[in-house]
């Protein structure tokens, strides 16, 4: 399927590097009597090729296709973790979530994000914003972490990470956590549930009455169960992930079509991204390696997208950005000034975006999850695993992360493994763990996506198998 392979990445490079030239603009002016809205747009478990502009030609996305014409498309943008949760801590609070223990994915009951974490929503509160959210929120079920309590004035849609995407008696037991509910209260839903989202994303922007707003749109979509309703799935030849992301495009397109006939739109800042890469067999993460839940880039390499009030045609930037940076940088757009509590790992990216500097905003990026943990500094990345060997790929020539390096260049390894580590010192330990057969999990995807010559599907069988007979042995070597 993929003989083409280098010829594929030279283009893809060619085409990077074409775009290059488009990269810096001028910011637009907002209304002198108006802020900036800001909207962001959270797609879940989105593979990195899915998309028509990122070059799938059997997923139709003219939707976010424009906004990616119209906007910033960058080439080189990461999520703070390859998982749903602490990826969502990252972005929403714009410091890596490792440091206030937020690291495994799934908070057990009784955690949560930590409550000393000020959340974007609560900075825009503090600007006298209007702060809403919809659909999954997945940082923490208690009271203390419900949304009306961490900085938004509304909120609809599950605390937990997924769902059946039609109302049923398993989910939505208003005892469950994966209820949809509307400030606390039951909701009882009709038809499919991303329709359902977008029609109250369009009703919380009509109730902001003029005033600026934050909305954090947070779809579980294309995230399983891979259901559809029948007219989708006719649209997309039975495959119910297709199906999945052409709803949500077109949902999209309903929104903006909503913000473009009140001029809202002309007024707002809009990001789309995932908060991590495909992990199903019917993702693709192309032309990248690995998948959700690992740290090759095909687990946290998204497509992030800036979409802002000036007319422009499609732009790129290259340099390596992160999820951290979208608060900062948003605040900014909107010309606002908050005093964080405590200091930011994101970095505003006007100046670079809008002004022309031309420094790496991010010198070096770091990932930590439980046993794994990876750097990327420059184009180098180095990934640690326990009970495999360092693993370093020189990105800029490598990006599907297919030749280690690492015994080339054990100057490298042991340069940012130090640097790695200086970096944890000033890390919480994680607050809770995850089941123990997820560590024979990823040590397998580790060995499968490294040792593959060309891609692989995203999820093996075999790969589970052989980690339930590991954690067998485990079990029985230390009972």
């Amino acid at each position: 399927m993929f003989k083409n392979t280098a010829l594929a990445l030279k283009a893809l490079f060619s085409f990077v590097a074409l775009c290059h030239c488009l990269s810096f603009l001028t910011i637009a002016e907002p209304s002198k009597d108006k802020k900036l809205n800001v909207l962001v747009i959270m797609a879940d478990d989105l593979g990195y090729h899915d998309l028509s502009f990122q070059g799938s030609k059997h997923i139709k996305t003219p939707n976010i296709d424009k906004l990616a014409k119209g906007g910033i498309f960058f080439t080189d943008g990461h999520t703070s973790a390859s998982v749903c949760s602490p990826s969502r801590a990252g972005f929403i609070t714009g410091r890596y979530q490792q440091r206030f223990g937020h690291e495994a994915n799934c908070p057990p009951d009784d955690f949560g994000m930590a409550l000393d974490e000020y959340t974007a929503g609560q900075a825009f509160q503090s600007q006298g914003y209007k702060t809403f959210l919809l659909g999954k929120w997945h940082l923490g079920n208690t009271y203390a972490q419900y949304p009306t309590r961490r900085g938004f004035d509304e909120f609809w849609g599950l605390r937990e990470g997924s769902r059946s995407y039609f109302y049923n008696q398993e989910n939505d037991n208003p005892k469950s956590h994966r209820a949809i509910e509307h400030n606390g209260k039951h909701v009882h839903f009709e038809g499919f549930l991303t329709d359902r989202i977008t029609d109250q994303a369009i009703e919380m922007v009509k109730s902001a009455d003029k005033k600026p707003f934050f909305m954090f749109l947070s779809y579980t979509a294309p995230h399983g169960p891979l259901q559809a309703e029948e007219d989708d799935l006719a649209k997309a030849n039975g495959d119910p992930y297709v199906a999945l992301i052409q709803n949500m495009d077109e949902n999209i397109g309903r929104l903006m079509a909503f913000l473009e006939r009140t001029k809202i739109k002309e007024n707002t800042v809009i990001w789309f991204l995932s908060d991590n890469g495909g992990t199903v067999n019917r993702a693709s993460n192309y032309p990248l390696n690995g998948k959700k839940g690992i740290l090759f880039e095909g687990g946290m390499r998204i497509p992030l997208i800036l979409n802002h009030p000036t007319k422009t045609s499609l732009s790129t930037y290259n340099k390596t950005v992160s999820t951290l940076d979208i608060v900062p940088t948003s605040l900014a757009m909107a010309g606002l000034s908050v005093n964080f509590p405590k200091p930011l790992d994101g970095k505003d990216l006007t100046p670079y975006l809008f002004e022309g500097k031309k420094e790496d905003p991010h010198s070096v990026l770091f990932w930590r999850k439980l046993e794994m943990k990876s750097i990327r500094k420059q184009n180098w990345k180095l990934i640690i695993t326990e009970g495999l060997p360092p693993m370093l790929y020189d990105i800029d020539n490598d990006l599907s992360e297919r030749h280690n390096k690492a015994d080339e260049h054990p100057e490298i390894v042991s340069q940012l493994s130090k640097q790695l580590k200086d970096w944890e010192g000033d890390l919480l330990s994680p607050l809770w763990n995850e089941k123990k057969i997820y560590d024979f999990v990823r040590k397998y995807d580790y060995m499968r996506f490294r040792d593959a010559k060309d891609f692989v599907p995203l999820d093996d069988p075999k790969t589970k198998k052989q980690a339930q007979k590991d954690l067998e042995n485990f079990e029985r070597l230390n009972n």
